[in-house]
């Protein structure tokens, strides 16, 4: 039997406004479990995501033995011979790419080897002359590296790995910046902390308009998909939770840092609600407010007071915040999932 959905996002929509008919009555049994059996997924598609999921398995054993082969064999070859090898790799990818039809997923995954290859070849670069280069220019490099391969797979994964290297880069570029000696000291006990954070902040925050003003114009490129804004919004909740956390946990609370992070995570919960509607995003707005909140609730009562009945008060006020979260986000779901129904 062929269904008539291709994304699971569209089943799931479908399968929640089948369920809120059933329970307005506006829909029988029989014809819930004819329509239900049409929102399910067909051998067809169970055997197309097999084949997609080992095929991706398989490109990244393939990237991991590359790496693997060159970290036991390092003093074994020599500089010309790493070269020779990692270039006749990123050929043979390319060539692979090259050969296959426009969108072929075999063709795809080549073209993501060769960013990760890509990666492999700065790395070696910068162990064998040893430039005195820090990691994140390594990162960075690794960055520019790979737009110009998902540029030809026109595939949103391959934007993926852009945003998870480019934003190491800039967490690694921080770090060092304040003399840091690692990212995630950077966050948690570095000096200037949350002007960094903040900087981090601005930077998922400009990395979403991008991609929303991309995915506009140039959709076809890749710019398409709700994974790649939920990579960046998830940064961007976090940065935005810790960095109004990290205001209010001080000896003197920095208004500024507490107002950026709320404006932040209202103004995600703004977009995701009402101009591209994403569940996933706005569970973590929700979560992240709540922290935030929590956080800034503690931080008033405890100051100058001791009396246990505040750690009550304190739970209660956070079981009552989520509870609101989980109605809110629940009405949210199903008025979206109404319509689109």
């Amino acid at each position: 039997m062929e269904t008539l959905f291709d994304r699971p996002s569209d089943r799931r929509v479908a399968q929640q406004a089948l369920a809120d008919w059933r329970a307005q009555g506006r829909l029988g049994a029989q014809d819930l479990a004819v329509a239900w059996a049409r929102t399910l997924p067909a051998r067809t598609d169970w055997h197309r995501w097999l084949a997609h999921v080992l095929l991706v398995l398989g490109a990244a054993l393939l990237c991991a033995g590359v790496i693997v082969f060159f970290a036991f064999n390092w003093d074994a070859l020599g500089k010309f011979t790493k070269f020779g090898w990692l270039a006749a790799a990123l050929t043979a990818l390319a060539a692979v790419a090259a050969w296959r039809p426009a969108g072929d997923i075999v063709g795809q995954a080549a073209l993501a080897g060769a960013q990760v290859v890509s990666g492999v070849w700065m790395a070696v670069i910068g162990q064998t002359y040893q430039t005195g280069a820090d990691a994140w220019q390594l990162f960075a490099l690794w960055t520019l590296l790979a737009v110009p391969w998902a540029l030809a797979a026109r595939a949103a994964p391959h934007w993926w790995l852009v945003l998870v290297v480019g934003n190491v880069a800039l967490l690694r570029y921080s770090s060092v910046r304040l003399g840091v000696g690692g990212m995630f000291e950077l966050l948690f006990s570095g000096r200037h902390a949350r002007e960094t954070t903040l900087f981090l902040l601005a930077a998922c925050l400009l990395q979403l308009a991008v991609w929303y003003g991309l995915a506009a114009r140039a959709a076809g490129r890749g710019f398409r998909g709700e994974a790649g804004p939920r990579l960046i919004a998830v940064l961007a909740c976090g940065y935005a939770a810790w960095v109004g956390i990290t205001s209010v946990l001080v000896d003197r609370v920095e208004a500024m840092g507490l107002l950026a992070g709320a404006a932040a995570l209202a103004g995600l919960g703004y977009w995701f609600r009402w101009r591209a509607f994403d569940i996933v995003v706005l569970s973590l707005v929700c979560l992240a407010g709540i922290g935030l909140a929590v956080s800034a609730l503690g931080r008033l009562l405890f100051n100058g007071h001791g009396d246990f009945g505040m750690f009550l008060l304190l739970g209660l006020a956070t079981v009552g915040l989520a509870a609101a979260a989980a109605a809110w986000l629940l009405r949210a779901w199903r008025a979206v999932s109404g319509r689109a129904a």
